[in-house]
């Protein structure tokens, strides 16, 4: 039986000591490049958090017909609030 945490969950306890900023920046650079694999799950620990955080996501994540849908989308952050550029 393995100890080893998954990727998702060490990058998120990673982000925990980023500022807002630089996680804004991190999913930029993630939407405008190719990293493979690992990418969603990158993305998913950096989203998590973001929402942590309590940044509003909504302009990015949304659920249509019970499937929750995460654009790829460059973003800003305004008042609390990631916004699509």
């Amino acid at each position: 039986m393995s100890n080893t945490k998954s990727l998702q969950q060490h990058l998120a306890e990673q982000f925990h000591h980023y500022s807002t900023q630089e996680l804004v920046v991190l999913n930029n650079d993630i939407v405008e490049s190719y990293w493979g694999q690992s990418k969603s799950a990158f993305r998913s620990a950096l989203l998590s958090a973001l929402s942590r955080r309590g940044i509003d996501l909504s302009a990015i994540i949304s659920k249509e017909d019970g499937i929750t849908l995460i654009q790829r989308v460059a973003v800003k952050l305004e008042e609390n609030r990631l916004i699509v550029v």
